[in-house]
């Protein structure tokens, strides 16, 4: 059996079973993607809860600005 011979046998299948496998693979994750960032937004990302705490912390400053100048009238 000659070069040729082998590489058409053997190589040539095994190369087109390769590449279907990796397109098989890379639809599959390609469909997890879209799946996950389906998921993904019903969940809050790091920049909402970032803008929240900073919406509370401008809220618990106000609350103390508030409180110290209603102490000061009393006074």
């Amino acid at each position: 059996m000659d070069w040729l011979q082998f590489l058409q046998i053997i190589c040539v299948p095994a190369f087109g079973w390769l590449f279907y496998k990796l397109g098989e693979t890379r639809k599959e994750l390609n469909d997890f993607k879209v799946e996950m960032a389906k998921e993904a937004k019903n969940y809050a990302t790091n920049e909402a809860i970032l803008r929240v705490e900073n919406k509370l912390d401008d809220l618990r400053s106000l609350i103390i600005e508030e409180i110290k100048k209603t102490t000061k009238r009393r006074v």
